[in-house]
């Protein structure tokens, strides 16, 4: 069984959506990534020092909802993650999209905890994982067993 969620640090879970994190500021942009790859990229930035702000899982559509700051979207175009303007918390951008059942905050526990997670680092840790992910699928995928 592959676990649904796995990461090396403590977190704070917030059961629901609702209320928002206190950090949030009032506007801000969502990246929305795949789970694995983005907790696998979140813990790379911690374990970095880079600032990670609350994120949004959804367990539903196993997406990580990441904010971070405003005028992200506009400079964003990335293959693995896609950004919207606004504090839209929408798991799909297109098509039907079944409800959310499962959705909860983590946070950063204090006081290492930012308001939203820094756009560049982010960027950068989800180019390197995929990266990193890719190569070892890859070679996986030549391996061949002679048995």
């Amino acid at each position: 069984m592959i676990p649904l969620l796995t990461t090396r640090h403590t977190w704070r879970i917030q059961s629901g959506e609702s209320p928002l994190p206190p950090t949030l500021p009032s506007d801000f942009d969502v990246v929305r990534v795949s789970m694995g790859l983005g907790m696998a990229s979140i813990d790379t930035m911690l374990d970095a020092s880079r600032e990670v702000g609350p994120l949004l899982c959804c367990i539903t559509h196993r997406v990580l909802l990441v904010p971070v700051e405003s005028g992200t979207a506009d400079r964003w175009l990335a293959p693995h993650s896609a950004c919207s303007s606004g504090p839209s918390f929408q798991c799909l951008t297109r098509g039907y999209q079944p409800p959310c059942r499962a959705r909860f905050w983590l946070s950063v526990p204090e006081p290492t905890a930012a308001a939203v997670t820094e756009p560049a680092g982010l960027h950068e840790s989800l180019s390197q994982t995929r990266a990193r992910m890719r190569r070892v699928c890859g070679a996986r995928g030549r391996e061949v067993s002679h048995a």
